[in-house]
Order: C-alpha cells, then structure tokens, then sequence
C-alpha cells in the first residue's frame, strides 16, 4: 500500500498534540485517523522501517532533542514533557536514538553556544559513547539535525508534576531497598549472580506476553545451573520503570550481573537483542542478536543461555539444548495461560487452563503446559475454587503427564510435592521436592515450597535456611517473604521476623498475607491486641473462612468468649470445617473438643496448617492424645534427608 501523507501528517499532529501524555493510545490514534491497527502498523513499517510505538518514542526524542538545545528545562523536565515515564527510559532511548546521552548533548549544545565560531553541523562531530550497539539496517532511523526552533511556552507545572512524580517513585523504591537492603544482610553476593531485567517490547502492546515469554524462557535455562544464583523474575519485574541505575539494581537484589534486552515482533519476524552487564563498573561484557523468522526464537534463547552461562565460568553439564515446543502459536496460548495464573483469582485462572489446553491441543508434546496446568489446579483446590479432591486429582494427572513427557520437569515434581504433603504423605513429598530442586535449583517458589514442608515436619533450621534462601531469589515476593516471617516467628527467631516486619511494612502492607505474617508474630509472643487487629485486617483484604476462624481464636484468648462460641454456631459442622473447629476451640482452651476436631480432620487427611508447630496448637504438647494425632498423620518422629 502507497503511504497517504495526509494521514502522517495528522498522525503527526495527534503526536504533537499529545506529546506530554505517556498513556497516549494507539487505539484512540486510529479511530481519530480513520484507520484500523494493522493498516497504520503497515503504512509506517512501509514509510519509517518503524513499528507504531517506535514512531511515537521517535517523534518525542526529536522533540526533546529540540528542548535540550533550545530550553534551559532540566532533563527530568523534559523527560515529563515528552511524556516518557522514566529517566532511565529516557536516557536508554536517547542514546540509541542519537548516540549520545541527553546530558552530554545537553552540555555539547552549551560549549557550543559558548563558543566563538560554532561548527555548521554540530551534531555530525558528536562524541561516540562507550555504549552503543549498531542497530541493525532493517530498523536503522536517522539521525535528526539540531535545527532552530523559539522556546515553547512550556508551564512551571512541568516542575511540579516532575517533583510529584520523583517523590512518588522515591517513595516506593525506598521501600524496596529497605527490603533488599534488609535481604543484603542475609546473603553475601555470589560471584556467579545475575538477574534478567525486563525485556523491553519495542512491539505493538498486546503481543507484550511476547517479550516476556523470552525473558521467561532465558530464565528457566539458567535456572538450572547448580552454581549459579538467579533472580526470580517475580523480583526482577519490579524494576521494569525504574529510575535506579544498573549499579543500584545489582545491589539491591545481591547480584553482580544483570541481563536485559528488547524484542520487537512483526508478523513472523523477531529481532531480539541480549547485553549482560557487569554491575560493578555498569560494562556491557556480552551481546547477542538475532533477527529473523519466530520459528527459530527457541534455539537464539538456549544460545544465549549457554553464552551467558559460559561468560560466568559455569560448566555446561545441563542439557540446553531442548525447547518447550516446536509450535510457536502453542507457545503464545502457554504465555498467556502463565499470566493469568498470577492474578490467582477463579476466573483467571479457569482462562488460564483453557489457555493451557488450547496449547496442548496445538502440541500434545508440550510438558510444560500440562505442568502449569497442574499449577493451577492446584491452587484452585487450595484456594477452595473447586472441590479439593477432584483439583488434587487433576493437578497429579497432569503433573504426571508433563514428566513422562519430560524427566526432568522440575515444576512437574514440585506440584507433585505440594499434592503429596497435604495429603499427609511426607516421605513422596520430600522426595518429588528433592527431585524438583535437583533440576530446577534456583527456582524461588519451588525452594519456598520445600521450606514449608520442612516446617509442617518440625525441622525448622532447615526451614529456615530454605526460605532465606527463597527470599534470597525472590526478594520482592509478598507471598514468599511473609512466609519466611512466619517461619521465623514458629522457629522462635523473634528478632529476625521483627526485622523483616519493620523492612516490609511500606512494601508489602496492602497485602493479606504480610498482614497474616504479623498477627503470628504477635500470636507468638503472645500479644493477642495486635495478633487481633492484624487478623481484621487480613479479613477486609481477603475475605477467607481462614481468617473469620483466626479472629475468632484470637478474640477467644482474649477473654470474649461469646463472640467465639457465636461464630462456633455459624460454621456449618461438615468436614472441611473440622480444622476450624478445632482452631477455635483451641483459643477457648477446650483441650477435649479441640482434640475431638484434630482427631476428625486428621481422619479426612485436612488437618490445620504446621499443626505441629502452630503456636496455635502448644498447649497440647504435652497431651498423649495430641502425640497420637501427629503419629497417625505422620508427624511425630519423622527422619528425611535435605538434598
């Protein structure tokens, strides 16, 4: 198709117009053009060589190239005019444009304004950085002259929509680094310790899954090196818009490499670039590119994970060399599927099997499908999405499915793990974790997992140890970090939960089970005011029977017996509430009954979490009839190795 200049002249106008707004919609573009996505998508492709959004970024650096050599805005002002929502973004995006940073052609710009006789094309003379990769021809822009132009009337609100915008971020970055900073503390720095920063998708924005499903699969390559500490990308995640430098990143989350690169996908085509920086003096070290058709991505990704591999002295034992799939539209329906699996809501999550059927459909082959969809059936059964039974027994098929499929599915064990410990089978739940962890040693959720397990069999040292070591890979999981506070506060290591209470509170505050970690810190030092008010919090956060039962409890042991013995009444007496029963009953320090509700619950495999260590749960202690309990649950005297 010819490309209509009128319509790039008033796309051009729309840009103009909107220059400041970092939310401007390709979508709202298009209606007000009169012109479908993929018709635009085409006509710039066809005109620029550039991809919608990348004609967008384009037009706002050229105006901020014309701000920083006509205005005296500061960077971050400018950065705010454009509409680019970070510094660092800014900074990024400039050099490659330009092949200079903003402040260097800023003070270029001054010397030459100082200067007696100015060169006619100051910008043909500018320095080379130390950082730039050639872009590749296909995806080249030129260079735009520094030209003429009165200074635009821009308002001081820049300034202070600047400010706002830079305490705001302060504000929620100083939080993380309490938290990373605290984590720092825990564990020395690795020389072999890399994190894989966000991947930039240079596409359009819903084939973004796109991008993430490579950082995702790179990840899982490395994952499998024993000597090699990765970061979890649940942690690496956050740093996606952060104003941080490579340096302060690397430090907070304990590595001393980090990884990032952009994907640009059109139709079947793929450009892909890798740089692996060293933290220490922030020097690229390595790259990779790849250009060319989607079907061949999964060779570039185990490329770039050996390369990686081998720039960090590992020894190449693992077996690299396989892909998830040979189909790429079973690959996209399987990213999607993963990212509805994060959200752990019921509709979400029944999207994300279907998600994950459908790519089995296109690969009967694809082992990691059939584990994730165990994934989610699990968590269905365990958040009571369906009945418990029946999502254990699909959760175990097709964890089974995806190791026949493929041997050394670390997921696929670790699932199998999880089913086998809450059905009381302790000595196939260690085992399978230990399986898991052989092959998949820097998984975060998979390490967590086994910690738990350690602590529902008393070996809380070594509870411990895995869950800082989880933490360690996944500082910035609320479900994991307040899992390893409660740990702490079962082991009797007060002060380290308190530490980790006070690190947490401004990150994690909005979430119920941060909440839930402190009202068992308090529980444990017996300060049942505060274990209260931290239970109701939990109860407006999530409205779980879990949480109406530890209020209960908890106003229990505080004397108001009425209101326990009234929410007694209202629980319906059918087996998955016998847990529950007991838990109440134990704040009222009803010895007989509470052990009349273990004794049911323990017969229906559904006994309360960690019984044997749940503070909830120590004044039986010393009961024949409380020993007899774990004794029929397998819990009394059990003996496992650690791997």
């Amino acid at each position: 198709m010819n490309p209509d200049p009128t319509i790039l002249k008033k796309l051009d106008d729309l840009i103009e117009a909107n220059l400041d707004n970092p939310d401007f919609a390709i979508n709202a573009v298009c209606q007000k053009l009169g012109v479908s996505r993929s018709q635009l998508h085409r006509m710039l492709i066809e005109e620029t060589q550039l991809s919608t959004t990348l004609y967008i970024r384009k037009k706002r650096l050229e105006k901020a190239k014309i701000l920083l050599s006509t205005t005296n805005l500061r960077i971050s002002e400018i950065t705010d005019a454009v509409g680019i929502n970070s510094h660092a973004n800014f900074s990024k995006y400039f050099i490659e444009e330009f092949n200079i940073s903003p402040r260097d052609f800023k003070k270029r710009v001054e010397e030459q304004k100082n200067s007696v006789q100015k060169p006619k094309n100051e910008a043909e003379h500018l320095p080379e950085p130390a950082r730039v990769q050639e872009p590749p021809a296909a995806f080249a822009s030129n260079p735009v002259d520094i030209s003429a132009a009165s200074t635009p009337d821009f308002s001081k609100i820049y300034a202070l929509v600047a400010l706002f915008a830079v305490i705001g971020i302060g504000y929620y970055f100083m939080a993380h680094s309490q938290i990373l900073k605290s984590n720092s503390e825990l564990t020395a720095i690795p020389e072999n310790s890399v994190a894989i920063l966000p991947f930039k998708n240079l596409g359009e924005a819903q084939k973004s899954y796109f991008s993430e499903g490579v950082m995702e699969q790179i990840h899982s390559s490395l994952a499998t090196f024993n000597e090699l500490k990765i970061i979890s990308t649940t942690s690496s995640n956050k740093y996606a818009n952060t104003p941080k430098t490579i340096p302060q990143i690397a430090q907070e989350l304990r590595v001393n490499y980090l990884l990032n690169g952009t994907v640009l996908q059109i139709d079947n085509q793929v450009r892909i670039t890798v740089e692996l920086v060293r933290a220490k003096d922030d020097r690229v070290v390595w790259t990779k590119k790849f250009e060319g058709d989607t079907k061949n991505i999964f060779s570039y990704m185990n490329t770039v994970s050996k390369e990686v591999a081998v720039e960090l002295n590992q020894k190449l034992t693992q077996k690299l060399d396989k892909t998830p799939t040979q189909s790429l539209p079973a690959y996209n329906q399987y990213l999607q599927g993963r990212q509805l699996l994060q959200t752990r809501t019921k509709e979400k999550m029944e999207a994300g099997i279907t998600k994950f059927d459908k790519a089995i459909e296109l690969d009967a082959s694809f082992s990691d499908a059939y584990a994730d969809k165990a994934i989610a059936y699990f968590l269905m059964g365990d958040d009571q999405f369906m009945e418990v039974e029946t999502a254990y027994k699909m959760a175990e098929k097709n964890a089974l499915t995806a190791i026949r499929l493929d041997a050394e599915n670390g997921r696929a064990y670790a699932v199998l793990g999880l089913i086998y410990k809450v059905q009381n089978k302790w000595e196939q739940a260690m085992t399978t974790l230990h399986i898991a962890l052989k092959f998949s040693p820097n998984d975060a959720l998979i390490t967590y997992w086994y910690s738990l397990t350690l602590r529902s069999i008393g070996q809380m040292e070594e509870a411990i140890k895995y869950s800082t070591k989880a933490v360690s890979l996944d500082p910035l999981s609320s479900t994991i970090y307040s899992g390893h506070i409660i740990g702490c506060a079962y082991a009797g290591q007060l002060a380290t939960a308190e530490k980790a209470i006070e690190d947490g509170q401004l990150v994690f505050n909005e979430t119920h089970l941060f909440h839930n970690a402190k009202a068992f810190y308090y529980l444990k030092r017996q300060e049942y005011e505060a274990a209260l008010t931290e239970f109701l919090q939990c109860d407006q956060l999530s409205a779980r029977v879990y949480y109406k039962t530890l209020i209960a409890y908890t106003k229990a042991k505080l004397g108001q017996q009425s209101e326990a013995e009234l929410y007694l009444k209202s629980l319906p007496p059918i087996p998955d509430n016998y847990k529950y029963f007991a838990t109440v009953y134990a704040g009222l320090g009803d010895r007989d009954n509470c052990l009349k509700y273990l004794q049911l619950a323990a017969e229906k495999s559904d006994s309360p979490n960690y019984l044997k260590v749940s503070p909830l749960f120590v004044f039986l202690h010393n009961d024949a009839r409380f020993n007899a309990i774990l004794q029929k649950l397998g819990l009394l005297n059990p003996a496992f190795s650690t791997p």
